[in-house]
């Protein structure tokens, strides 16, 4: 099987349109792009929201990223992910105008209230580090740094230590400089509000969502010096989205490499339909465990196929469940029983929830309608 880097999944998601600035913006009020980067409180639960309470006080935004949630919108945050795992994985995350970070809360999560302190310092000092990653990526322009949210649990302490921790950033921010790197206090409003702890917990609710999404956005527009919040950007002829065929299809018949944890979209032409019940099966490639120990949940998903579907393009959706909990990331293959398929797209899912229109490899999908939150950009130059 060939190998695959996480780097070079990685670049299936870049948006190639930053790249050709040269070129007239594909949408008639300019898109910011923008890449989230965190932990679970960025995309897992009711995190999608997040996105979607910004795109109401910006429309202008556009989400960058490899992940996607379940609302459809792209981001760059991975379950469970302390500052060690995002310095881990910089290198894979896309290059884009602006980022927004928040990170540090599953780093704090102490037992010893005499420790607050200097494990405070050590996750500011990588929290710093990440900054100062994303400050090297070739196209960045700004990155907004979060504060850490204040978090509601069965241990004060966690709480206690994000505290600690932003003390700390906010007193190293004038080491960065100051166009490039924009400080938004989440903390500070977020304690303000009465009896916010059942709005925010560890992973905000809804209502916690929409006070953070107004409080980063005041922080763009200010940072972006947006003159008017409420433009949408609309996309001008020839421009579209740009898809990722995940499937490799030919002779190998698997994706192009192991699927990250998120939302998709699987379409494909029904040619024939033979047997009683049909179906399509998604499964997880899983190498050989190395060993006994290790506990792995390889994806497995059937679609049932209607008679009726023959000679039709169907679309189906599915999650892979979250990394490390109920999904481990593998390769995918794809099984028919009782009937035959060609034409697999296989995508992340999109806010619309509807397959683009089928291509293969990287491609700008100039057909589909692109919905807020989309990144539209121009065709490559042939």
């Amino acid at each position: 099987m060939k190998r695959f880097t996480a780097a070079t999944v990685a670049m299936w998601f870049l948006p190639f349109v930053l790249l050709a600035s040269d070129r007239p913006a594909p949408t008639d009020v300019p898109q910011i792009p923008l890449c989230m980067i965190g932990d679970s409180i960025t995309w897992a639960g009711e995190g999608d929201y997040w996105r979607q309470y910004l795109l109401e006080q910006l429309p202008a935004l556009a989400f960058v990223g490899t992940h996607t949630a379940k609302l459809g919108y792209s981001h760059a945050g991975e379950g469970g992910n302390s500052t060690h795992r995002v310095l881990a994985r910089l290198d894979d995350i896309p290059d884009c105008p602006y980022y927004s970070l928040h990170i540090g809360t599953n780093d704090n999560s102490i037992k010893d209230a005499s420790a607050i302190e200097t494990h405070a310092a050590a996750t500011a000092g990588r929290i710093i580090a990440i900054v100062e990653g994303l400050l090297k990526k070739p196209s960045v322009k700004k990155v907004f740094l979060c504060s850490i949210l204040p978090c509601s649990t069965a241990n004060p302490l966690r709480d206690k230590t994000n505290s600690a921790t932003n003390v700390v950033l906010r007193q190293k921010m004038a080491a960065f400089p100051k166009d490039k790197v924009v400080w938004v206090e989440l903390e500070k409003p977020v304690r303000a509000i009465e009896n916010w702890g059942p709005m925010i917990k560890l992973h905000p609710t809804r209502e916690g969502y929409k006070v953070l999404g107004k409080l980063l956005a005041d922080a763009i527009a200010a940072g972006l010096g947006v003159k008017d919040r409420a433009a949408v950007p609309k996309r001008r002829p020839g421009c579209g989205v740009r898809v990722e065929n995940l499937w490799e299809g030919g002779s190998n018949g698997r994706t192009r490499a192991p699927v990250i944890a998120g939302w998709y979209s699987t379409s494909f032409d029904v040619v024939r339909v033979t047997g009683p019940k049909p179906t399509v099966t998604l499964c997880g490639e899983l190498p050989p465990a190395k060993d006994a120990k290790t506990v792995r949940h390889p994806l497995s998903r059937s679609f049932p196929i209607p008679q009726k579907d023959a000679g039709k393009r169907v679309t189906v959706n599915f999650f892979t469940e979250y990394e490390g909990y109920k999904y481990t990331r593998s390769p995918l293959t794809i099984t028919t029983g009782g009937c035959e398929v060609t034409n697999i797209l296989i995508e992340k899912q999109r806010p619309s929830g509807k397959a683009s229109t089928y291509g293969q490899g990287s491609y700008v999908d100039t057909t589909t309608p692109p919905q807020p939150g989309e990144l539209v950009e121009r065709p490559s130059a042939p």
